[in-house]
């Protein structure tokens, strides 16, 4: 990736709606599981591998004629069409790159559909299409990995199990896991597991929403949650059967849901809020705002916008204002409105066969949000119309509650399409708004991969941080491939300044795989150089040209990490992560492909350093 640029955008103006339509349902326990128990797990999936026909006059036939368009209007970096955008460089600090590694693997399903949770006691879930991965960042082993079907067997569901979201609740040190089963009117249902103790590995309690609430055959799609101090909020969009998501739209509407009944057992109390619209058009795709450093509530924000169009200028705040059956609950809806546009994004390029070249963006509905001292910071796909390729919609509110004031910036990359991002605070506290953006990258001779960009939080941006190397491009479907739908985010509630991110890269095999990382604004145990791992610790030869060698002895088996960083305390590799066993012990590499400098070796157990040391690199 060559250059990182933003183009500035200011928007103002508000206005208020109110919608009051509310429907109450009691939602009793389904089953309790205890997933520390070995069980069978036939992993059943059903996927599609034909790109569905577009006929002329289709609602796909509009979609695919609109990106054509734009990705011809905008193939040229053509200023007569950028209004009264800027450009400029970047000006933040970028992420470091921390501990990261294999995440859930191809599991014979597209898209990948990304998100994690991580507890402050360490424990990890991945989830992706259509699986569970765990994993316990103290001892740095995956626990385990777990279909759909098999984490939820107690429900004894046969259908389908697709668009899986999970959530680290730290008010209560519990896990929140969401995916959706059924494809249609009579078989659709939102999965609710509610994790009764801080272990993944321990007991969940399941509950099944109905997909079909307002019985009038439509079907429950795209799930997004966050939790508030007291409730548990989840978005789902109401699909008529038979019909695409993008044709078949109906509306959006809000589940929210007492969580404390969902951690012990008891029948959730729910409200569903339906009709949110303004001038009888429906709000599409609300996606949470969750809280940055902390839970907040009651109530919850909610952020959309107009994702289907080609061009639009409208951001919707929406805000469900208290709790439960309180006696003023109501939803307020608020749309900020732009003087400078997002944009429909076109499809992404990748290397490979021509006829499956391209990736999916889907549209520019808002992908991630979180609120910090009274500013909501958020992101979604769009094209960005300097370059012709898909960029990053980033957007900044002050005052949501009284009076909101949006200012926005699209991210571009000269080099790469960007695709599926999210987002999660990074400061550390009071004044401090700097936040981690994550998302998927790929180009015609670039496989897709993941990467990271800071901001400051006052309209600076980094420059990109690479994540994960694609492998190879993805070949799974007849035509264009599946990119997303989503990636994870989740900050370190009880580590300012510390990320998890899990999202897409293509891996050798042509296939969809997951790649985990932890991202900060500091690398991880190299402000302590030079502590003792034992009396007999050496570096030799330094400086080198070839092969390094480290001899050190362990009083005891542990599990080690051997990392690369710059003079700058950047993580430059990731050499080796093993179980390394007591006694004498030596670790070689090749240098060969360091340029000439200084580097450091870092030895690591957990989050810990063991040992660190300077070494030069020379010419020859």
């Amino acid at each position: 990736m060559k250059k990182w640029l933003v183009i500035g955008l200011c928007l103002s103006a508000s206005i208020n709606i109110f919608a009051q339509d509310v429907h109450y349902f009691k939602i009793p326990l389904a089953g309790t599981s205890l997933q520390g128990t070995g069980k069978e797990d036939w992993n059943p999936t059903l996927q599609n591998l034909e790109m569905p026909s577009v006929n002329p006059g289709s609602e796909r036939w509009h979609i695919k004629h609109l990106k054509d368009s734009l990705a011809q209007l905008y193939c040229k970096a053509d200023h007569r069409f950028i209004g009264n955008e800027s450009s400029r460089m970047t000006a933040a600090p970028a992420p470091y790159l921390n501990r990261n590694f294999q995440g859930n693997t191809y599991n014979y399903s597209v898209p990948n559909d990304n998100d994690v949770a991580v507890s402050n006691s360490g424990k990890m879930i991945s989830v992706q299409n259509t699986t569970l991965f765990k994993y316990d960042l103290n001892s740095n082993t995956a626990t385990g990995t777990q279909s759909l079907s098999a984490f939820s067997s107690v429900l004894k569901n046969p259908n389908v199990c697709f668009d899986p979201k999970v959530i680290y609740d730290p008010g209560t040190d519990r896990f929140i896991c969401c995916f959706l089963q059924g494809l249609s009117d009579s078989t659709s249902s939102a999965t609710l597991a509610f994790s009764q103790t801080g272990d993944p590995a321990g007991a969940w309690n399941f509950y099944s929403l109905p997909g079909n609430p307002l019985q009038n055959h439509l079907f429950t799609d795209f799930p997004m949650i966050a939790v508030s101090d007291k409730e548990l909020f989840l978005t789902v969009n109401l699909i008529q059967d038979n019909m695409t998501w993008q044709a078949g739209w109906v509306q959006t509407v809000i589940w929210q849901i007492n969580k404390q009944s969902g951690f012990t057992g008891g029948t959730l109390q729910t409200a569903l809020h339906t009709g949110i619209q303004l001038g009888g058009r429906g709000i599409r795709n609300l996606c949470p705002v969750k809280g940055g450093s902390q839970v907040y509530g009651p109530g919850m924000y909610f952020l959309s916008d107009r994702n289907l169009d080609a061009r639009n200028d409208s951001i919707f705040l929406v805000h469900v204002n208290d709790t439960i059956g309180a006696a003023g609950l109501v939803v307020t809806e608020t749309v900020l409105e732009a003087n400078t546009s997002y944009y429909f994004p076109v499809n992404a390029l990748q290397p490979g066969p021509s006829l499956t070249q391209q990736l999916a963006t889907n549209d520019s509905r808002v992908l991630g949000a979180f609120i910090e001292n009274q500013e909501i910071q958020f992101v979604c796909n769009t094209l960005d119309t300097t370059h012709g390729k898909t960029g990053i919609y980033y957007g900044h509110i002050t005052q949501p509650a009284t009076a909101p004031v949006l200012t926005a910036s699209i991210l571009g990359d000269t080099a790469v399409y960007t695709g599926y991002p999210n987002i999660s605070y990074a400061g550390k506290g009071t004044g401090d708004q700097s936040a981690i953006i994550s998302y998927d990258y790929s180009a015609a001779t670039v496989d897709p991969g993941m990467a990271a960009v800071a901001t400051d939080g006052t309209g600076n941006f980094s420059s990109p941080l690479i994540v994960k190397n694609g492998l190879g491009f993805m070949s799974i479907l007849s035509s264009v491939q599946r990119w997303g739908d989503y990636s994870g985010s989740q900050r370190k509630y009880d580590e300012p300044g510390v990320v998890w991110v899990n999202g897409l890269y293509g891996a050798s095999t042509h296939r969809n795989s997951t790649w985990i990382a932890e991202l900060s604004f500091s690398p991880a145990g190299i402000n302590s150089l030079n502590q003792s791992l034992s009396p007999e610790v050496s570096l030799f030869p330094n400086p080198t040209a070839a092969m390094l060698t480290v001899s050190f002895t362990l009083p005891a088996t542990e599990y080690l990490s051997f990392e690369i960083f710059n003079a700058e305390g950047r993580l430059v590799q990731l050499l080796l992560r093993d179980k390394v066993k007591a006694g004498k012990n030596e670790f070689s590499f090749n240098t060969a492909a360091l340029p000439a400098g200084t580097y450091i070796l870092r030895i690591g157990y957990g989050e810990k350093e063991a040992y660190s040391k300077r070494f030069i690199k020379s010419s020859q």
